[in-house]
């Protein structure tokens, strides 16, 4: 390591300006901005003191090892490097339009939530954030919704069902937390797919049962 590399590394004054700038964005974004809190505004002030208690980078990358332990190499190198190809994948080619329009076709107003919640798991399984696996399926999903003749809303808590279902079948968030535990992972993995299947069947049942009133 060269000699800048181990001071950079070692320095508390490039943390503290770092955290100085995430402040100053702080501030534009509540005063002159009057935006509210958000899910960036939260990272910033976890960030910011993040950065202060550790003082250095070295002792934020320690700290930041030592919370995910073994699953840090994953969430660094592989986990959102995956999440970022497939998204981009399901998002800007035809690839995502396909999987969603493949179950969304044959819906009709007793299978639709169904059908739907199929779309919603297979997607979620490859994108973990709601909002992209909404921008792959809203347009299609409140659309098949107005021609089979229901709510747009059940079209929204079917997709809802799918977004769960991807987070209990996809293994690597249960790696993070494994980590975090020091837990094997495969340990309640097993479990999260025995829920995986009552929370698929019940909420699917539910809104099957509820689709003749939303409409």
């Amino acid at each position: 390591m060269s000699g800048f590399a181990r001071w950079a590394e070692n320095s508390r004054w490039l943390p503290a300006l770092l955290a100085g700038t995430f402040a100053v964005w702080l501030h534009h974004h509540f005063v002159p901005l009057g935006a509210s809190l958000d899910l960036n505004a939260v990272i910033a002030v976890l960030l910011i003191m993040t950065l202060l208690f550790t003082q250095t980078f070295a002792r934020f990358g320690t700290a930041l090892q030592g919370a995910l332990g073994a699953a840090a190499q994953v969430l660094v190198l592989v986990l959102y490097q995956i999440y970022g190809a497939i998204a981009g994948l399901l998002q800007f080619t035809a690839l995502g339009d396909h999987l969603a329009d493949f179950f969304a076709r044959y819906a009709t107003a007793g299978t639709f939530p169904l059908l739907i919640a199929l779309a919603g798991t297979v997607v979620a399984i490859f994108v973990p954030s709601s909002g992209g696996q909404w921008v792959i399926q809203g347009f299609l999903t409140t659309e098949t919704a107005a021609a089979v003749g229901v709510s747009p809303d059940l079209g929204s808590l079917s997709l809802g069902i799918g977004d769960q279902m991807g987070n209990l079948l996809s293994p690597f968030w249960m790696i993070i937390v494994a980590g975090i535990a020091r837990v094997d992972f495969r340990a309640i993995f097993g479990y999260c797919l025995l829920f995986a299947g009552l929370w698929f069947a019940l909420g699917v049942t539910v809104l099957t049962m509820l689709a003749p009133a939303v409409r």
